[in-house]
């Protein structure tokens, strides 16, 4: 759907299940990361691209205060939760948590409505939790008047994911999908948070194609991640690990095992991003497809978050066609991403359908 029908979309249901309009409704789209994957929450480079699949948020006041009543267009129930609650381990966590934030000191005198649209496949590894969070933000901000830059949004989603939803992520997802465009692509410095725009070729397509296995980062060895690049830090003395170059790397390897290897992950993608940006600029679209190749072999053999269904998909899209292609997202299943000039991409399409009937073309840039 496009970002109007979306927001059509939710306003009606909004319309249909409250029984008035929304006073406010906000977008956020999605992101596919073309590199720099588990760099964000070590401070490093990332090289994310905004999608034309998003989220749309209507809201509204009703009801008691302090009481929020949360709805899809995908869902029939009407879910009530409260401002003062902690994480469910459901999908209105992210609604929750991010108006917990967003409202945290102000007077709120009535209860709230909110509708959430989306097609953005959950558990896809396109950022559909930032987006419901951003999107939410937003509309809400501009119910209460509040005024937020869209890196205050991002920051503020980013706190509610961490401390609200309980998953460590970076901020690569909410700051790409609150202030990125589609059709570009957001070199970020996640430790600075300065940004600039990367120019895609004209010439090709990035295809994303969802595994068909979705995953739960919350429940999937996310965290360990996280945990074990703080290891790596305290036994190399460095507060995160963007502080290393390659010319740290015999150091990481004498770390013990799995440190290394996750560490080398980090040090060697860092570069791999700095490198591709520079290929962009240079027009070396070779070189970048090759980066996004060595790109996924480092998730898979030196990070580790890769399952079999996704190897042999990016091995399937290399075999069809495709120049690059690499895992995106936080990994342990979702989509991956394919570079490819714009004339193979309907062959190439029809090559992958027939050999890989659980995965999913979701997106042609």
């Amino acid at each position: 759907m496009a970002q109007n029908d979306l927001i059509h979309s939710v306003k009606d249901r909004f319309q249909n299940v409250f029984g008035k309009a929304p006073l406010q409704t906000a977008y956020a789209p999605g992101r596919v990361n073309l590199l720099g994957e588990h760099t964000d929450y070590n401070g490093g480079f990332v090289l994310p691209m905004p999608l034309t699949l998003g989220t749309a948020v209507a809201v509204g006041f009703g009801g008691a205060a302090g009481t929020v009543h949360i709805s899809s267009t995908a869902f029939d129930a009407v879910e009530q939760r409260m401002l003062s609650d902690r994480s469910a381990d459901h999908w209105t966590d992210y609604v929750i948590g991010s108006l917990i934030h967003l409202l945290d000191g102000v007077l709120v005198k009535e209860g709230l409505q909110v509708m959430v649209s989306t097609d953005l496949p959950i558990g896809s590894g396109l950022s559909s939790s930032a987006a419901v969070e951003v999107a939410t933000i937003r509309a809400t901000a501009a119910l209460f008047e509040m005024k937020l830059s869209d890196v205050d949004i991002a920051k503020l989603a980013r706190k509610a994911e961490n401390a609200f939803v309980g998953v460590p992520c970076g901020i690569m997802d909410q700051y790409s999908v609150s202030v990125g465009e589609p059709g570009t692509a957001v070199f970020l410095d996640t430790r600075t948070l300065r940004s600039e725009v990367a120019a895609l070729p004209d010439s090709h397509h990035f295809v994303i194609v969802h595994s068909g296995v979705s995953h739960k980062l919350s429940e999937d060895g996310y965290e360990k991640r996280v945990s074990e690049c703080h290891e790596a830090c305290a036994a190399l003395g460095v507060e995160m690990l963007s502080d290393l170059g390659l010319s740290d790397l015999p150091s990481v390897d004498a770390l013990p095992s799995p440190i290394n290897a996750r560490a080398r992950h980090i040090v060697t993608e860092n570069d791999r991003v700095l490198r591709a940006v520079s290929a962009l600029q240079d027009q070396d679209l070779a070189l970048f497809a090759q980066l996004m190749i060595e790109s996924h072999n480092s998730q898979r053999d030196d990070y580790a978050v890769s399952v079999p269904e996704v190897d042999a998909l990016v091995q399937g899209a290399l075999d069809a066609g495709a120049e690059g292609a690499r895992l995106t997202g936080g990994g342990f299943g979702g989509s991956i991403v394919a570079f490819m000039p714009k004339h193979r991409v309907d062959v190439w399409s029809k090559t992958i359908d027939a050999q890989f009937p659980n995965a999913r073309i979701l997106a042609v840039t």
